[in-house]
């Protein structure tokens, strides 16, 4: 099912001149709508950059960048170049961060040129890896840091502002943003953290414990999660395998310096794409009582 914009949006901030274009590598169709935009910007007295000159920008130089790609790409794009808003065009399967469908672009890129878009900023995580008492920054993720196990069970230790949560035995454990709750978080069982929720989803991985209710911590806590046993785990950001991990080794999760800065058009909004994107509906058919407006715009 896809999501049609059907109105703009009340101007929110400064319309952008300096505008990236990065489409995904192995979709032919991708690159050539990347190419039709890219004209479509310089007639409309924008400035577009392709992917290889981003690469030469610094942050101040790039207003906004439009994907053309999937969820996956949204997030490359994202930890390329952090803390510029972006636009996606979804060339994917489910498109849960790349809102726009293809049929919408010119009516998405006149909003944008125009400043008739909000830019939804979400909180990122930071990881550092801590061994023999030395820590080093592993990186930040957009949707989450997963301790994953090889073949065998992992015991984990959580310990949240240093104080001892639990040990979860199982095939590992999901710290998750409120953006990623839709993701890996979801899919083992874990909670949709809902538009505005500051705070980071905590998900054992197939636990073989009674003790395996997810937990939600405040954005400001100190996460740490500790290999107990020596059975092979892996530290996993954003879907990326990062390092091997061994008995004994810390992950600190924090909250990230970057924020993912995703730009919203029209009438999209987070509980539309949560019952579109993901068929979340008990009735389809079921007709709201307020009206198919957002309530929350008449009160």
């Amino acid at each position: 099912m896809t999501t049609t914009i059907v109105a703009p949006a009340v101007n929110r901030t400064k319309p952008p001149k300096n505008i990236g274009i990065i489409a995904a590598r192995g979709k032919s169709e991708a690159r050539e709508l990347g190419k039709t935009i890219s004209d479509w910007l310089s007639e409309h007295e924008r400035h577009p950059i392709s992917e290889r000159a981003l690469g030469n920008k610094g942050p101040d130089e790039v207003d906004a960048i439009v994907a053309l790609g999937g969820d996956g790409l949204m997030m490359r794009a994202a930890n390329q170049h952090p803390d510029i808003p972006l636009l996606g065009i979804n060339f994917g399967k489910v498109g849960f961060l790349a809102l726009i469908e293809q049929q919408d672009w010119r009516v998405a890129l006149q909003a944008l040129i125009e400043g008739e878009f909000k830019i939804e900023k979400s909180s990122t995580l930071q990881s550092d890896h801590v061994r023999d008492e030395q820590p080093h920054d592993t990186g930040w993720a957009i949707n989450d840091v997963v301790i994953r196990s090889g073949n065998r069970m992992i015991d984990l230790e959580l310990y949240i502002d240093g104080y001892y949560v639990n040990t979860y035995p199982g095939d590992g454990m999901i710290v998750s943003t409120a953006r990623g709750s839709t993701a890996y978080c979801m899919a083992a069982g874990g909670p949709i953290l809902t538009a505005g929720v500051r705070g980071f989803a905590l998900v054992p991985i197939s636990c073989h414990s009674p003790i395996r209710t997810p937990l939600v911590a405040a954005e400001t806590a100190v996460i740490e999660l500790v290999l107990a046993n020596d059975h092979a785990a892996s530290l996993i950001l954003d879907g990326r395998e990062d390092e091997s991990l061994q008995k004994g080794d810390l992950i600190r999760v924090t909250r990230g310096d970057h924020t993912f800065q995703l730009v919203t058009i029209g009438s999209t909004n987070f509980y539309d794409a949560v019952r579109t994107k993901f068929n979340f509906q008990i009735r389809p058919d079921a007709i709201p009582s307020l009206g198919l407006r957002n309530h929350a715009e008449r009160r």
